[in-house]
């Protein structure tokens, strides 16, 4: 379970987060997460793996992918729903949420 000081930290970064655990793992639903300057869109929803995945230790879906941003982005269905990601690793899972956040959007700049 992901602590809720953790949850409420990434509050003023969306409109509404929520834990989901579909399996052993749980994830961060963030609906209307805010994108760095310049993203097109600026809001997107977003699910946030707190544990590694797919070969990386940490990892960063979006409802949308942002154009001209990040690099080999690829599609994968989870919770019923088609996210997107990009390449971007060694985001270490042995951080806070929020800045484990930060860290994929950086990436995004």
């Amino acid at each position: 379970m992901i602590p809720q000081d953790q949850i409420d930290e990434l509050k003023p970064l969306c409109t509404s987060v929520r834990e989901f655990r579909p399996g052993e793992q749980p994830f961060l639903l963030m609906e209307r997460l805010q994108l760095p300057p310049g993203c097109q869109p600026a809001e997107v929803d977003a699910l946030l793996a707190l544990h590694a995945r797919d070969g990386y230790a940490t990892r960063l879906y979006l409802s949308l992918p942002i154009p001209n941003r990040g690099a080999n982005w690829t599609n994968v269905c989870l919770l019923d729903r088609t996210w997107h990601t990009w390449s971007w690793k060694d985001i270490s899972a042995q951080q806070r949420a929020a800045q484990v956040l930060a860290g994929h959007l950086r990436a995004l700049r």
